[in-house]
């Protein structure tokens, strides 16, 4: 769950964080936040809607209660700040100071986590220093083959978006969208391969959290960025739901179950259907 919601997630959200920093530098705010909103309802609908509904995932880490309800809140505050149709540079500072909060958050937990190791023998896996840095530099690989990605997604959803007569900010919110979170379902499924359950949670959660505080923050921090009605009326507030139907139940039951995971994906392709009727 920690490894997820932190490094995994960090990595995973590369994508997202390249394509709405390119959108702003292009003057081209709807993506630039359709990018971002798009891939928290992406990643908690279809990623782990589908996930749970192939097998339902066991939640015993406290980290997960804790990270969730951080989410949540960053997504709240966010839309209370996009009432105003305007994330400005004194809201892009209040976003980017969230993110320095979730950083400590978690170096807090590192140092607990550390801590807790001195008390007792350690009984795993041994790295040499050969293969620790063969795994720095494949997870740096990883990282910059999916940083060159973004510039085409960027560039042909514009494409897209004006061959088929829809506003940018719909394919940013659906086609982009998936795209940048295609990182997040290839990690799930091979979470799910290896029965890694709270990986794949970890992740998702990490980077919904890093899309609200760190890809719209240091969006908005290049250049300000508008915000369209309909993101506030209903993209923002289908997010939102999404996540109260993930962290909610689970919080009590320890789990997320299957029902859950149907209720999640039905929930993303009635959204994805929606917004074409509107505007195909």
């Amino acid at each position: 769950m920690f490894i997820g919601a932190t490094i995994v997630s960090l990595g995973t959200t590369a994508p997202e964080a390249t394509v709405s920093l390119i959108s702003a530098l292009q003057n081209r705010p709807s993506i630039a936040i359709g990018n971002a909103i798009g891939s928290i309802i992406c990643n908690t609908g279809l990623v782990l809607g589908l996930y749970n509904l192939i097998k339902p995932s066991k939640i015993n880490s406290r980290i997960f209660k804790v990270k969730g309800f951080i989410m949540l809140g960053y997504i709240l505050f966010f839309w209370l700040l996009a009432q105003k149709r305007f994330i400005d540079p004194l809201s892009a500072a209040s976003l980017l100071l969230l993110l320095v909060i979730y950083i400590v958050f978690n170096i807090s937990i590192i140092q607990y986590k550390r801590h807790a190791k001195k008390k007792k023998r350690f009984t795993g896996k041994k790295y040499t220093t050969k293969k620790y840095w063969k795994h720095i530099l494949l997870f740096l690989l990883g990282l910059i083959l999916i940083i060159i990605g973004a510039n085409l997604l960027v560039t042909n959803g514009i494409k897209i978006a004006n061959n088929w007569r829809v506003p940018a900010s719909v394919i940013s919110l659906t086609i982009i969208a998936l795209g940048t979170s295609l990182p997040e379902l290839v990690t799930s499924v091979t979470a799910l391969l290896k029965g890694h359950d709270e990986l794949s949670v970890g992740t998702i959660l990490g980077a919904n959290i890093l899309n609200i505080c760190l890809v719209i923050g240091a969006s908005a921090s290049i250049r300000p960025l508008t915000i369209e009605s309909r993101v506030v009326k209903m993209d923002i507030p289908v997010a939102l739901g999404l996540g109260l139907l993930l962290i909610v139940p689970s919080f009590f039951s320890k789990r997320i179950s299957r029902l859950q995971g149907l209720l999640l994906l039905c929930g993303y392709i009635t959204y994805i259907s929606i917004l074409f009727c509107l505007f195909l």
